[in-house]
């Protein structure tokens, strides 16, 4: 059962060399999003609302900036990385939690365990005193043996540098995940000791003490997918794939027509409206709304945005930060639009840039229109009014201001304001020369 005083122990102090990267482990994104993420969602959606975090204390501000949107979080510091069983110590005794009922330990590096993994495992562990995950496959190496007796109990974890040739080929392994059920099995933390090949304290070994101390262990077999571990850039890609195929499946359920799924990126926290179509190679990053009755064409980019309803973007668009579209808006192929306001009707055709503009309603953008907004030092604003038409061609430099109604004529470089109801020319007067390309022909 999981009560109010249930907390789960996410164990992050690990220094994570094998990833190479300059942030933490735990905060290497999978899918746009840091691992540690995925561990919050998962217990928080199982029904635990208290998390303590192990970190060290070279990465806890990172962890902590990172985590900002979720409540009732304790940071701890494990000032030594002693290993598993100490990190777990740190977390019962420096925490500000009291009265804890049940201790859920996850691992910070298996991002892909699911909150119906927890629900089980919850379950699971009103049968004995501590109920651990475990997953069976036929590449072990890396992973602690679980040996247990001819009625299932567990009897021991062995870590794989402690084991010898036999243990090594039990295909039963530990996933990380465990559930302490008891004051009594928690006090057994103390009996730990550090005699092992590594010269650390290990959190498996509560197993082989628990027995001893009468106290019953049992396992719950979970999906190897749900609990592998990420150590490496390697191993990030895999998860990376199972996840994506996750947020797809979820996404797809829901109503939301993917074609391809296997060609597109889409951020696990975009949120969709109904009769929504992703064509093939989209990629939706992170913070995107979007509205219903909305087309998303191939191989557009998006990230940070608002789109209303009855929207078409792209083929080829990308659709930059703190950019909103409003009902009913068309957006055409190898458009960019960035920091911008899109009014209801707008038309921004092919080959044009938008940025730092707000345009309103039933404006037309035509083909290669650019509004140039930086000056090499500093980024101006372009305001277009409703009912206007803008040229193919044309180039609008901000700061600018065109009013209601007006027209700008192809070709323009516009750098004045242009009042409502007028006509915007700007550009050489041309000339033809009878004759000049023949001449120049005959030069050869």
């Amino acid at each position: 059962m999981i009560d109010n005083n249930t907390v789960a122990v996410i164990l992050c102090a690990g220094k994570g060399s094998r990833m190479n990267s300059n942030c933490p482990k735990v905060l290497n994104k999978i899918s746009g999003k840091p691992m540690l993420a995925y561990i919050m969602d998962a217990h928080r959606d199982a029904g635990i609302k208290k998390t303590i975090i192990v970190c060290s204390r070279e990465n806890i501000l990172l962890i902590q900036s990172a985590m900002v949107k979720y409540e009732n979080i304790d940071f701890v510091i494990q000032e030594e990385q002693k290993g598993t069983a100490d990190a777990l110590k740190t977390a019962i005794n420096k925490t500000s939690f009291n009265n804890l009922s049940k201790i859920f330990v996850l691992l910070g590096d298996s991002p892909l365990i699911t909150s119906l993994d927890i629900i089980n495992l919850s379950d699971f562990s009103e049968e004995c005193a501590v109920s651990i995950g475990t997953f069976e496959t036929n590449d072990p190496f890396g992973y602690g043996r679980v040996v247990r007796d001819k009625s299932l109990n567990v009897l021991e974890i062995i870590e794989e540098s402690d084991a010898n040739k036999e243990q090594k080929l039990i295909n039963l392994c530990f996933s990380g995940a465990l559930v302490l059920g008891s004051e009594k099995v928690i006090s057994l933390l103390n009996d730990i000791d550090n005699n092992n090949n590594k010269g650390e304290y290990y959190l498996t070994d509560i197993i082989k003490i628990s027995n001893d101390n009468n106290l019953n262990v049992r396992d719950k077999i979970l999906n190897y997918d749900n609990v592998r571990g990420v150590n490496n850039i390697t191993q990030l890609v895999a998860a990376e794939t199972i996840m994506n195929n996750r947020i797809m499946k979820k996404f797809i359920e829901d109503g939301v027509n993917i074609s391809l799924p296997d060609t597109s990126y889409i951020h696990p926290d975009t949120v969709f409206g109904k009769n929504v179509t992703i064509e093939p190679n989209v990629h939706i990053g992170e913070g995107v709304i979007i509205g219903s009755d909305v087309t998303i064409k191939s191989f557009c980019y998006i990230e940070g945005a608002n789109i209303e309803n009855n929207v078409i973007i792209g083929p080829f668009a990308r659709i930059r930060p703190y950019t909103s579209l409003a009902d009913d808006v068309r957006v055409g192929n190898f458009v960019e639009l960035k920091n911008s306001n899109i009014s209801k009707g707008v038309k921004v055709n092919h080959l044009s840039y938008i940025g730092d503009t707000s345009i309103g309603e039933n404006t037309n953008i035509g083909a290669g229109t650019i509004t140039c907004n930086f000056d090499g030092v500093q980024k101006y604003k372009t305001k277009i009014g409703k009912n206007a038409f803008i040229g193919s061609n044309s180039s609008l430099i901000a700061p600018l201001e065109i009013e209601d109604s007006s027209y700008v004529a192809s070709g323009s470089v516009i750098n004045k304001d242009v009042p409502s109801n007028t006509l915007a020319i700007s550009r050489a007067k041309q000339e033809n020369k009878i004759g000049w390309a023949k001449k120049i022909k005959n030069r050869k």
